[in-house]
């Protein structure tokens, strides 16, 4: 058994950052990740120290069994990914989310929702099949780019970073997108809320957060046959 573990923080320099897993030690390591990446960003002069949260939230699913591996997502689960992630993901900057969230197989749950929320950059973790699951040999990232709108400049890109699970790959990944988004800002390459309005809304709040997880679990365990064979009604 596990759950879902979502996190909502905003950062030193007000960036907002969402991070989702069902490997709850994970949260651990982005928090890691995140407070070295953004040491030098915080705006003190004690680069030693490490940066904290302006302000994050924690949020913690019911448990459950995760899908058994499979050559394809149902679609009943697929569906319900993408309506929790149009809930999660609104007011986010940067997504952190486990790749295979929910399932046993190495299956990608974002491309959809990467495709649908341009202006978020994407960070995918736990994905064997690019990184490969071999420690020893794994890059720490592999990065791609999408052009954010299909209209007006196109400068703008959107990052898809695929990184393994460790807290140093997390931070290299934050550092790529500041970075990167640093760069754009200096070239025309501007987030445009004319175009993806989810950007300028307020991220979710905690009671809401948890509905929303839930509701994705409830569609993992309807869809689960261990869960079904058991009797399961709720």
């Amino acid at each position: 058994m596990t759950k879902l573990v979502f996190c909502s923080c905003v950062a030193a320099d007000g960036r907002k950052f969402a991070f989702l897993t069902d490997q709850p030690e994970v949260e651990e390591l982005f928090d890691n990740g995140y407070k070295v990446a953004y040491k030098d960003r915080d705006g003190r002069d004690t680069p030693e120290l490490l940066a904290h949260w302006r302000s994050a939230i924690t949020v913690e699913s019911k448990e459950f069994s995760l899908l058994p591996e499979d050559d394809q997502i149902p679609d009943i689960v697929q569906s319900a990914f993408n309506t929790m992630l149009s809930h999660l993901v609104k007011g986010i900057d940067v997504f952190f989310c486990d790749y295979n969230l929910g399932v046993e197989g190495d299956l990608p749950m974002c491309n959809q929702v990467m495709d649908e929320f341009k202006s978020t950059d994407f960070v995918l973790f736990s994905c064997a099949d690019i990184v490969g699951n071999d420690p020893t040999v794994q890059p720490y990232m592999v990065s791609y780019c999408a052009p954010r709108y299909k209209q007006g400049s196109k400068v703008a890109q959107q990052h898809r970073i695929y990184c393994k699970t460790d807290p140093f790959a997390f931070c290299q990944a934050i550092n790529a997108i500041v970075v990167q988004r640093q760069k754009d800002d200096l070239t025309g390459g501007h987030i445009r809320s004319d175009l993806d309005p989810y950007i300028n809304e307020s991220p979710i709040d905690k009671d809401t957060a948890d509905q929303v997880l839930n509701r994705f679990v409830e569609s993992l365990r309807s869809s689960n046959p261990d869960t079904v064979a058991i009797g399961y009604n709720g």
